[in-house]
């Protein structure tokens, strides 16, 4: 508290409000409700909206100066939402004002903060007047609006007040405006840290902004990814950038549903595509269950990929995992498809291990994938596995053998592979 009362020019060095003048502790008061204004948005959390803290600034400012009005107007309307900034002007005297009365007084308090704003400094109601009333006697007809202030001030229920412009590096932000019911001084203290605030409330909009921007992201990415996946690529968002276009071992798992094609048919267009948009769905939580990744859907298959975008030791478990435990999914939605689908729609899994391509693809619109013979051969495992059967390559299974039960097939021809392979 003595760095506050040295910068209000109070005395005393006990440390307490006692030792000082009242109009000193009232002076200390109205110093700690603005830094409060100001640590309303500098404190606030991820989940406070800009009008959560505009209402909490806005009381602050108006318990520090004793005002019945004070209000924040942005100088682009697109720094905020709309509804925001009418938020922000809910307690201007425009507000509170009798209809009749509002527009002249809307136009007025453009009009001074208009005048602040070129003028790059504050404009006090009380100094507006003196000069208005001062051009009047000299005759240079600029005293009308002087008396239109006293007048339009005694209906809204203020006699003074202030309008600070706020700009944030050179550029111009804000108005704060403050209207009391009595004359007041604002001193150069009351005026630095109402734009203190208004620098604050710039960064905190800012901060909303990027909080937004980054749960679109987010809403982006969880399509593709598991949320633990999804919070260590917004954390660490190099470490994707850093394994762009590389080699990197993974295990690449396709399925698809089972003569659905016949039935889609026999159905109607909208119970297909939300069959397929349950189905989609169902097998991408399991994905992401194991940790793994959604590189695509094409139709009712689903691409998933384990040990990427980050190493994982034990993709290849985690993908053998994921297909078991997707068969018994889907048979799950088999028993609640009963009556739409009137006939059994099993999967067909592949999965296989193997280098991959990891990267974006594409020129004017890219995509992050994953490229190569072993993601063809998952691809071709799928096409070839029977109604609910899991088929796994030769390298899943030498990496995942300690944790499972299989059985080797027959060598297979699959399209693509002049050898048969084994599965």
């Amino acid at each position: 508290m003595k760095w506050l009362r040295r910068m209000v020019g109070a005395g005393g060095e006990d440390g307490t409000l006692a030792a000082v003048g009242a109009r000193e502790a009232e002076r200390l008061l109205v110093v700690q409700r603005l830094l409060n204004a100001a640590q309303a948005a500098s404190n606030a959390d991820v989940s406070s909206t800009t009008a959560d803290m505009l209402d909490r600034m806005i009381e602050q400012i108006k318990a520090a100066f004793g005002a019945k009005h004070a209000c924040i107007h942005f100088v682009h309307d697109a720094a905020v939402e709309g509804g925001t900034s009418m938020h922000a002007m809910q307690f201007c005297p425009v507000a509170s004002s009798p209809t009749a009365l509002q527009p002249h007084l809307m136009g007025l308090e453009m009009a001074i903060m208009q005048r602040a704003l070129a003028a790059g400094q504050p404009v006090h109601l009380h100094r507006l007047r003196e000069e208005q009333a001062a051009g009047a006697r000299a005759g240079n007809g600029q005293g009308g609006q002087g008396g239109q202030v006293d007048e339009l001030a005694r209906n809204a229920d203020f006699e003074d007040g202030i309008v600070v412009p706020v700009a944030y590096q050179g550029d111009a932000f804000a108005w704060i405006n403050v209207y009391v019911p009595g004359q007041r001084t604002f001193d150069e203290v009351d005026q630095g840290l109402l734009r203190t605030v208004g620098g604050v409330l710039y960064g905190a909009i800012k901060k909303e902004a990027f909080v937004r921007a980054i749960q679109r992201i987010r809403a982006t990415l969880e399509t593709h990814f598991s949320p633990r996946v999804v919070d260590k690529l917004v954390s660490n968002p190099e470490d994707l950038a850093s394994q762009r276009s590389e080699r990197l071992e993974v295990s690449v798992l396709f399925s698809d549903i089972r003569g659905f094609t016949a039935l889609s048919e026999r159905l109607d267009p909208d119970v297909v595509a939300e069959m397929v948009s349950e189905h989609l769905e169902a097998m991408a939580e399991v994905v992401f269950a194991y940790d793994g990744i959604v590189d695509k859907y094409i139709g009712d298959s689903v691409m998933a990929v384990f040990g990427s975008p980050f190493p994982q030791d034990d993709h290849a478990q985690r993908a053998v995992a994921a297909a078991l435990a997707m068969v018994e999914r889907q048979r799950a939605l088999q028993a609640e498809w009963a009556e739409r689908a009137s006939g059994p729609l099993a999967i067909g899994v592949g999965v296989n291990t193997g280098v991959a391509i990891v990267g974006d693809v594409g020129v004017s619109r890219r995509e992050f994938t994953h490229l190569g013979d072993s993601v063809n051969l998952a691809s071709r495992l799928k096409d070839v596995a029977e109604p609910w059967q899991v088929l796994i390559g030769q390298n899943t299974y030498d990496r995942a053998k300690e944790t499972l039960t299989a059985r080797a097939l027959p060598p297979l021809t699959v399209k693509g592979k002049q050898e048969p392979v084994m599965a």
